[in-house]
């Protein structure tokens, strides 16, 4: 058997052993590298610093994909990726687990971008931390965008646990309009149009609630300028 190949056979079961076991310290809770509507060119970079005098280090993790990367942080140092997922070897939609060796997480700044010839557009997206999820009795609400043709609405649900979500569309006055009820699987991910989320044609500043009935996720949402593809977001959390 060549020595290489017997080198990834003894380092993979490392690498699992390692990443398996262990909850994420901090999900992103979206991240991509691919083309969208309106010639759209999404990338995600990310940088990662250590804050401490003491070298550390740690997992990405590019879900649903499964696709790992080491990351290593010598003392007050700083590593970035332009294109964290290209990186990773992936594309497409997904969300970062972020895994570190020790207790201490490295200070996290990830951006969700177009890229373009004459520059860029892009929205922070925060990591989240995994005890900042919403978990079960949790209550909170997303809003639709005041204008839907100007704007396109994407809602996305990271679980991290087996989750079920209980969803209310009610209009601006506050009066329901659907509801519905949503389960996860350990570690899904979905991202789609506010309209196929929620069930129902979405009118202009509908509110989303979501209720956690079991497990824990981070939900969020997405609205993205139709012209321009500038975006921005928001994410629930505890």
């Amino acid at each position: 058997m060549p020595k290489v190949l017997i080198a990834l056979l003894l380092v993979a079961p490392l690498t699992l052993a390692q990443t398996g076991p262990k909850v994420a310290d901090a999900i992103v809770p979206v991240v991509g590298s691919t083309r969208g509507q309106s010639n759209a060119n999404f990338k995600t970079e990310l940088q990662l610093t250590n804050t401490s005098g003491v070298a550390t280090g740690g997992w990405l993790i590019y879900r649903p994909f499964g696709l790992v990367q080491r990351y290593e942080l010598a003392p007050f140092a700083t590593h970035s990726f332009a294109d964290v997922v290209a990186a990773m070897g992936g594309s497409g939609l997904g969300s970062l687990d972020i895994l570190v060796d020790g207790d201490s997480l490295p200070t996290i700044v990830a951006r969700a971008y177009d890229d373009q010839p004459n520059g860029t557009t892009g929205v922070t997206v925060p990591a989240i931390p995994i005890d900042s999820a919403l978990t079960r009795n949790d209550v909170a609400a997303l809003i639709a965008p005041r204008d839907l043709t100007r704007y396109r609405f994407n809602v996305g649900v990271r679980s991290i646990d087996p989750a079920t979500l209980d969803v209310t569309i009610r209009d601006a006055a506050g009066i329901t309009r659907h509801t519905r009820s949503l389960t996860f699987a350990a570690h899904e991910f979905l991202q789609q149009p506010g309209n196929s989320f929620a069930g129902i044609a979405l009118q202009p500043d509908d509110s989303i609630e979501i209720r956690v009935i079991e497990g824990n996720a981070i939900v969020y949402a997405t609205t993205v300028d139709n012209a321009t593809n500038d975006s921005s977001l928001q994410v629930l959390r505890r």
